[in-house]
């Protein structure tokens, strides 16, 4: 992927799977649950979808999945507790540089899966991926200073603390400071166990 401005991303064939916690594609009949996930006002708030996300909005944003990993513009992955379940939460990595060999990592979980650990595990899950896969060197993330479950999973899945970025981008309340957190392929694992 060297030299390459936005190169083709071959998403895994198999699911990245760490005990109880599973990324796979996202499938066309996983439309109504991501209706009911996006409906949660956590995910409203942090995650800026519509109050009223509807079965239109879902289908719009699983036929973009395809479309961006073949553009090189992201590799989105339903999270799962397996293979076959429903998803409980979602996880890309999206906005590369690619010249610099980084890109960054977005994600949340649905009310009835929180607590569980299911979001360290999947950072942890994705960026190993991204890291081998992909050949990026650094995994950015970024989390409002008022989402502090969003910087736990950040320290947990072996994060550094890096900086905090002032008015950096508008929220559903105004404009958002985002705390910076920052992964090296080469950085030594620090993570805390992920415990539900």
């Amino acid at each position: 992927m060297r030299g390459e401005s936005s190169p083709r991303i071959a998403l895994p064939a198999e699911p990245l799977v760490d005990g109880p916690t599973t990324l796979r594609r996202w499938r066309d009949d996983d439309a109504e649950a991501l209706v009911e996930l996006c409906r949660d006002p956590e995910i409203v708030r942090w995650i800026r979808v519509s109050a009223d996300y509807g079965l239109g909005d879902a289908r719009a944003y699983l036929d973009t999945r395809e479309p961006s990993a073949q553009a090189g513009l992201g590799a989105h992955f339903a999270i799962a507790r397996t293979a076959g379940d429903p998803p409980v939460g979602s996880i890309s990595l999206l906005r590369f540089a690619w010249a610099h060999r980084r890109g960054e990592v977005g994600y949340w979980l649905g009310a009835g899966a929180r607590g569980e650990g299911h979001a360290a595990r999947a950072v942890r899950l994705i960026c190993r991926w991204g890291f081998r896969a992909l050949g990026l060197e650094r995994v950015d993330l970024l989390a409002a200073t008022g989402n502090v479950a969003s910087q736990r999973v950040a320290e947990r899945a072996g994060f550094t603390r890096e900086a905090v970025l002032r008015c950096y981008e508008a929220g559903a309340e105004g404009r958002d400071d985002l705390v910076c957190f920052g992964l090296l392929a080469d950085d030594r694992p620090t993570a805390r166990p992920v415990t539900p």
